[in-house]
């Protein structure tokens, strides 16, 4: 009777005016999800998540929805902004700069490493236990690994500044730390994922049309090109914020210009780089912007762009749960809890490494080690990675990967976001709350 039901639900095809007309109810509902969800303490995100997942099971098919070009447009904003939150300055002062940047470098590498070969024997277990991924062969679920790893891997900045946010007094050495995390731990994660497929592609060589050198140099001149892109781009916006725009208005709009302009250009020449571009250009501008300007247009900076990231940040979660199927979602739920244990797990040990001498406290390491931030941007990297395997390695994504193992892959990677963003949530401000009054 249900499948009849939704059988029958007419499609809803966008054009132009009904695409807007959507476009200004989601951003309304944003602010109402946000407030509903600062009151219950939690991302008011994860509602609009869950209103996109709704539409699956109330049987309309948004055709013509451009999911793909909406979550690239977003992560490039998420990620030009996680790269202008950088402050090297305050690091500096407190003598944790080489220490952040080599738990943004090495933490990321050895979470990378441990977790590749943890969900890799979970897939395992659970593809033989519940039938899941039928007919994948190994070779598929290691590369299905990759992906899911990569996504997770990388941290965001959004994830933590709602959690912190609800903290008050907050220990501004652990936001700086986070700060810099958040802006590094992208590409590093992106680079250390394009490698592994390389190495894939090497084992399983009828999969590739790119081989050998040819495929390592394409790899090279894009991250090569959207890191110049970006330095290129990142300097010109800073003279043009300084020298030609007369109004804090025209200061949105000038970084908006240039990071989908960054984009577009290492796209169209390299087919790949354009989030790198993004992310090092928000470096960029955060250095040079603050190097030549007042504390209050550095603030205003961050306050004018911050509204523009939120917005990405909610369309975002939309879209994702828009293009989910809610029936494999709740069934893959238990990996994508098993994926979150892992993150949990390998977090202390990546901070005791790093951190195992220096001027952080024991009680600050400890919220170090108890928090890394999963949010949006892990979403849109699983879900545009077949795009990027694709334009990249000239990979044939339906031949090599089905459906159900798309589907898996963005199911685990948004059930464990989801998962972390409320727990700790509940979590983090909570043992911030016990560590001082221990202190005191």
């Amino acid at each position: 009777m249900v499948e009849k039901s939704l059988a029958q639900a007419a499609p809803l095809h966008f054009s132009f005016e009904t695409g807007l007309l959507a476009l200004s109810c989601l951003l309304i509902l944003s602010i109402f999800t946000e407030k509903i969800g600062s009151r219950l303490g939690i991302p008011g995100a994860i509602f609009l998540f869950f209103v996109g997942l709704f539409f699956h099971v109330s049987g309309f098919s948004f055709k013509g929805f451009p999911l793909e070009e909406v979550h690239a447009i977003a992560l490039t904003v998420l990620l030009f902004f996680s790269g202008l939150s950088f402050d090297r300055s305050l690091l500096k002062r407190s003598g944790q700069l080489m220490s952040s940047v080599q738990l943004a470098v090495l933490g990321t590498v050895f979470s990378m490493a441990f977790l590749l070969f943890y969900l890799r024997f979970g897939i395992g277990i659970f593809q033989s236990w519940t039938g899941c991924l039928d007919g994948v062969k190994p070779s598929i679920v290691s590369l299905i690994t990759v992906i899911i790893v990569a996504s997770i891997a990388v941290q965001d900045w959004n994830a933590f500044a709602f959690v912190s946010g609800k903290i008050k007094d907050l220990k501004s050495i652990v936001s700086d730390i986070f700060k810099v995390e958040t802006a590094i731990s992208a590409s590093i994660a992106v680079a250390i994922a394009e490698l592994a497929i390389l190495l894939w592609l090497a084992l399983n060589p009828a999969f590739g049309a790119y081989q050998g050198g040819e495929l390592l140099s394409k790899i090279f001149y894009g991250i090569w090109l959207g890191t110049a892109t970006g330095l290129a781009f990142g300097f010109l916006l800073t003279l043009v914020i300084r020298f030609l725009v007369a109004s804090n208005s025209q200061l949105v709009l000038a970084a908006l210009a240039f990071v989908f302009a960054g984009y577009v250009v290492t796209f169209v020449v390299a087919s790949q780089g354009g989030y790198l571009c993004a992310l090092v250009m928000g470096v960029v501008t955060s250095l040079a912007y603050r190097n030549s300007s007042t504390e209050g247009e550095i603030s205003f900076l961050s306050e004018s762009l911050d509204s523009v990231n939120i917005a990405s940040e909610a369309i975002l979660f939309f879209v994702v749960g828009l293009g989910l199927n809610a029936g494999a979602f709740l069934m893959h739920l238990p990996m994508a809890f098993y994926t979150w244990v892992g993150i949990v797990l390998v977090r202390p040990i990546s901070v005791s490494l790093v951190f195992r001498r220096g001027h952080v406290p024991p009680k600050e390491k400890m919220l170090l080690a108890s928090f890394s931030p999963k949010g949006a941007i892990s979403m849109a990297l699983v879900l545009t990675a077949p795009k990027m395997l694709e334009h990249t390695f000239g990979l044939d994504v339906s031949g090599a990967l089905s459906p159900d193992s798309l589907e898996f892959m963005a199911d685990v990677v948004c059930g464990a976001v989801l998962i972390s963003m409320l727990f700790k949530s509940f979590l983090f401000p909570r043992l911030h709350r016990q560590l001082l009054s221990v202190e005191s």
